[in-house]
This record gives structure tokens, sequence and C-alpha cells, in this order.
């Protein structure tokens, strides 16, 4: 339970936390109190109330948050801090935002889909870390290393990801350069991304000014949604949406930028599996394991739906979120 700590005033002596106010006069607080002090209760995010009333406030002293919240009736936020939607939910398998309520615990960004598992950022190398970006102050993944083996961030395949139905989407501000190019995701831990017939990754090198959305199946190597201006749909320095959706057994793949469609392609083979080479993939390593394709830069938001969405909820997904950061 919190509490008001009284001190004496002006001569008033304070008595088992009060002061009593002799009759016929009154206490006035004029303009500020300048010396005295709130007591408040201190927690973790595992400790808080369990059946918190709204308005109710503590410090929240765990590591990652360590400032004053308060509960609004549906979540704890921080004071200064706003509340947003979470946009489209339906069909989530993996939700990573460290600036939602229970979304960092040190190195570990929370599942908030709780299906494919919370990521230790660090469970590859110790390129990546928790960094606050100064124009948003957002807390992001982060990373500006190129490298050359153990690239990207670890996450579980066959935790309800299905390649052959997904939208991948993400808020990046990209940074650093382009050497080595940027890739955003592989879910295959082969020596080359050929060295199964059923892999899929999302990335770019530096060697060419396309990057790929590339399939695998039973027949063929290469089933690419390839993007030739590469560079200038993907700056350096800036925060921008970043989505791709695919539905392999209808044939067709959509990428977007802000919320709008940059290009379709509707000949994706659909003899594409839904099974993964491996249990493991990575986020943010793009072509393969052995090279240096990792994503250099910082993310807000990392999100994979185990569905199609439509251009309508990319859209909202898109205005939502940065009409919550002044993005």
């Amino acid at each position: 339970m919190s509490s008001l700590s009284v001190k004496d005033i002006l001569g008033l002596a304070s008595y088992n936390n009060t002061i009593s106010i002799p009759t016929g006069n009154n206490l006035e607080v004029a303009d500020k109190i300048t010396v005295g002090e709130l007591v408040i209760p201190v927690w973790t995010s595992s400790t808080r109330p369990s059946n918190p009333a709204v308005g109710n406030v503590g410090y929240n002293s765990q590591e990652g948050f360590q400032k004053i919240e308060y509960w609004t009736g549906s979540e704890w936020l921080g004071v200064g801090e706003t509340s947003y939607l979470d946009g489209v939910t339906q069909g989530l398998v993996l939700w990573l935002d460290p600036n939602r309520q229970g979304g960092l615990n040190g190195n570990i960004v929370t599942d908030h889909s709780s299906t494919m598992g919370d990521v230790n950022i660090q469970n590859r190398s110790s390129d990546w870390t928790i960094q606050t970006e100064s124009s948003t102050s957002l807390k992001c993944i982060y990373n500006n290393n190129n490298r050359t083996s153990s690239a990207g961030i670890n996450v579980p395949m066959n935790n309800g990801w299905n390649k052959q139905v997904a939208t991948i989407e993400m808020w990046i501000r990209p940074s650093g350069d382009y050497t080595g190019g940027h890739g955003w995701f592989n879910n295959s831990d082969g020596d080359s991304y050929t060295n199964n017939s059923n892999w899929f990754w999302w990335g770019t090198w530096d060697t060419s000014n396309s990057h790929y959305a590339r399939w695998g199946n039973s027949s063929t190597c290469c089933n690419d949604l390839s993007f030739s201006s590469f560079r200038s749909n993907y700056p350096l320095n800036q925060w921008f949406h970043w989505a791709l959706t695919w539905n392999t057994t209808q044939g067709r793949a959509t990428l977007y930028k802000n919320g709008s469609v940059i290009q379709t392609k509707t000949n994706i083979p659909t003899n594409v599996t839904s099974s993964n080479p491996t249990n493991t993939g990575q986020l943010f390593n793009g072509h393969d394991r052995s090279d240096n394709q990792q994503f250099k830069g910082y993310c807000s938001q990392y999100r994979i739906y185990n569905r199609e969405l439509s251009v309508s909820e990319i859209n909202q997904n898109y205005t939502t979120y940065a009409s919550a950061h002044n993005l």
C-alpha cells in the first residue's frame, strides 16, 4: 500500500504520520511543496500487484524498466509514456517489441505472442544489444557490425512458423553502410542457402542493388521476389516500416514500405512445403550463416504472422505504430 510521509510543517508537529490543524485554522499548500517526500512501493514486473486499482503507482526496479509506473486499467505505463494500440494481432507467432510492457529483461526480448518464444538477442554473438535510439527514445534491438560467422539471432522455427503462408514486418532504422548487405530473415542453418529444398530467406548483399525474398522447393533452387532499385527504397538513418506478405499456395507475394505496396509477384511456385530444414533459423542474418549479411541498425518492433495480411491490415499496422511514436 502506498503512503504519504508527513513531516513537521511551519511549526506544526507531526505525530504518527498525521498533523492536527487547530480549530479555526486552515492548512494551505501554495504553488508547490518544496520540502517533503512521497513514499511509493518498489516492485518488479513479476511482483506488481495482481489486482491493481486504476491509478496504482509504484517504482519498477527491474533492469530495463527502472521507472515510476501506474496502472491504467489495462496496462502498466511509465510516467510520460504513451499507450498505443497493437494493430493487427490475429495470427501472430512472433512479436518482439522492447517498448511494450514487459517487453524486455536484460538481453531477452519477450515474445508477446507467446508462440515461437522469447529471444535472447545474444544467443549467437555479442554484436546485438538493446539501445535507445536518440531521435525517438525507442528501445531497440541494435547492431552495427559485419560478421562472417555466427551472424544474426537464433529463433525456433517449428513453433507456429509456416513458410507457405506468412507475413514478416518490422520497424527499422538501418545505419552503418550497405557492406555485406542487410539480411532480415532465414529459416535455414546450412552452410549455403541452396543446400536444402525447403529454405526461405529474405535479404540483400552489397554487390547487388537488388534484394530478394527467395523460396526453395523440390524442383528448383530459387523462386524470387526481387526488387531492383533496392537502395532508393531502403535509405540509411531513416525510420520506416518494412513488410513482406505471401501465400505460396496461391502463388503470390507482396512487398510493402510504410504501409504501401512496392512490388507484387504472382508466379511463386505452389509446391513450397510447410516444413523447415532445421529447428532453428535466424532474424537479421539474411543469406546464410557463413556470410556477413546481418542487418545493421535499429529495430524497435519485429513481428511474424502465420497468415498473409491484407493491404488494409498492413496499412493499419503502419499507421497505428507511426502515430503512437511520431514516426
